[in-house]
């Protein structure tokens, strides 16, 4: 008998019904007493599979993303609210860490993906392996049960591997995307194949610490080097790249108020896709998402061959610590940010000012080249561009401040309604296949945006402190927490 519960049960009874418990519960029993920790006797085996099982529940790991291997796409994508609170177990330190403190890789690999319900491997952590032996010996039985999962492994990864490949016939067109086949083999073979490596999974901190990152880039700084250990991270899409740098400092944008970003005369984005780099503070010794050093282009020339440093590179805390002056970083601070808004209001201004050359083209140039669709509507040209400002006599563009915006917005009005109303249906035919679609149709959105820009540049003019303090207060590149 066993004196473990108030009433005699047989042990035999006991191991069977710690058997069939999951491995969080396995080790929550393990920690109730002296008697059920020797029972038990838990080894890093079941401390592993407690936390894989952790990291699949809502409470302490968050959400499991769906990843498309075909299209190569996140169900939710990163940038959703979803993420922010999504955890992954690291099975070097043993911790449930932020999303951040991994690499591409391991989250991202099939092998170290969060397994979806229904999956082989998250059936798996509804029960616990635990067998009532010794130590050695349930190695042992690990170890092999481990061999027969990597046999098993690799044939499933071969079926995948042929629904890949299979042979396809030709495309009928040039260059036209070929469909891969897609059946239920597939499916299965990814069920068997999704989540079976995640107690590989390390995070950055401790493949630091290993020394495992050989990519320790360095920057010469006089007689000294400046080693950037920098990690590359999710890419997210952003409204804009100031959002992408001091996110919550501004009052957000909704999306529909945002302009599209010009890809070439016809070609357009409604979002940028832009790249996280985890960078590692050699001072605090933590890591943060770059945007907290102060170096906008540290990474200009690629990921491997970082820009010069003009000081040793530091966080924003660290600057504060080693300076002991807030209102020197406040300034840097302030310049970064208020040169980035200028500069996305000068690409704004361009974007205004850009269909204006183009019309007076149309209506007074030769007609070839697809110049001058407009020469017979000139009395029409003459009320939408006369008294215009030009940069040159070249008319290559106008000159253009926030005091000129509404007689714009009335000649651009005039210009569109006889485009739609008056021209013939072969002239509007022309126009709409060239610029004429990218410019006018967000005309209002690159107006309403260059505004906006204009406020935001005069509050942080009038208020120098207004980044310090919100990197203080909101601190928001924080990937590691200081005292970890």
């Amino acid at each position: 008998m066993a004196p473990l519960l108030d009433v005699p049960v047989p042990l035999e009874i006991l191991q069977r019904i710690v058997g069939q418990l999951d491995p969080i519960a396995l080790i929550s029993l393990s920690q109730t007493s002296k008697a059920w920790r020797a029972l038990i006797n838990p080894i890093r085996h079941d401390y592993i599979q407690r936390l894989l099982a952790l990291e699949l529940t809502p409470e302490y790991g968050g959400i499991v993303p769906l990843f498309d291997e075909y299209r190569q796409t996140l169900t939710p994508p990163c940038e959703s609210s979803e993420w922010k609170s999504n955890k992954y177990a690291c099975c070097g330190c043993m911790k449930l860490r932020a999303h951040m403190m991994f690499d591409n890789h391991a989250i991202l690999r099939r092998p170290y993906r969060k397994p979806p319900p229904g999956s082989v491997e998250a059936g798996k952590v509804t029960i616990t392996d635990w067998e009532p032996l010794e130590s050695s010996t349930r190695w042992g039985r690990i170890q092999q049960r481990a061999a027969q999962a990597d046999e098993e492994r690799k044939q499933w990864a071969r079926i995948a591997a042929r629904c890949r490949d299979a042979t396809l016939n030709p495309p009928a067109q040039a260059f036209a995307r070929v469909p891969r086949p897609h059946d239920k083999s597939e499916d299965e073979a990814h069920s068997y194949l999704i989540g079976t490596g995640r107690q590989k999974r390390r995070c950055i901190e401790c493949m630091r610490r290993a020394g495992n990152w050989s990519r320790k880039h360095s920057s010469d700084q006089g007689n000294e080097q400046v080693k950037v250990m920098a990690v590359k991270s999710r890419q997210l899409k952003f409204s804009y790249t100031f959002e992408r740098h001091y996110p919550g400092l501004v009052e957000q944008l909704p999306a529909e108020k945002v302009p599209r970003h010009w890809r070439g005369l016809r070609g357009s984005t409604a979002a940028l896709h832009l790249t996280l780099y985890a960078v590692y503070c050699p001072s605090c010794e933590t890591w943060q998402e770059y945007g907290a050093f102060r170096e906008r282009a540290l990474f200009e020339h690629g990921f491997r061959h970082p820009a010069r440093l003009k000081d040793p590179l530091l966080c924003n805390d660290c600057h504060i610590k080693a300076h002991r002056d807030p209102g020197l970083l406040a300034q840097e601070l302030s310049s970064g940010a208020l040169a980035m808004l200028r500069g996305y209001r000068t690409t704004m201004a361009y974007y205004l000012g850009f269909g204006w050359r183009l019309i007076n083209r149309d209506f007074n140039g030769a007609r070839f080249y697809g110049n001058g669709m407009l020469t017979k509507y000139k009395s029409a040209g003459s009320e939408i561009l006369d008294g215009l400002q030009w940069v040159d006599s070249t008319k290559q563009g106008i000159v253009l401040t926030e005091l000129d915006l509404p007689n714009l917005r009335h000649r651009f009005e005039r210009y569109r309604d006889l485009i739609y109303n008056e021209v013939d249906s072969g002239t509007r035919s022309e126009i709409l296949q060239g610029w004429f679609p990218l410019w006018v149709e967000d005309y209002y959105l690159i107006e309403g945006m260059y505004s906006w820009l204009g406020k935001q540049i005069a509050w942080l003019e009038s208020d120098p402190n207004a980044v310090l303090d919100y990197m203080l207060k909101i601190d928001p590149h924080r990937i590691q927490g200081r005292k970890e």
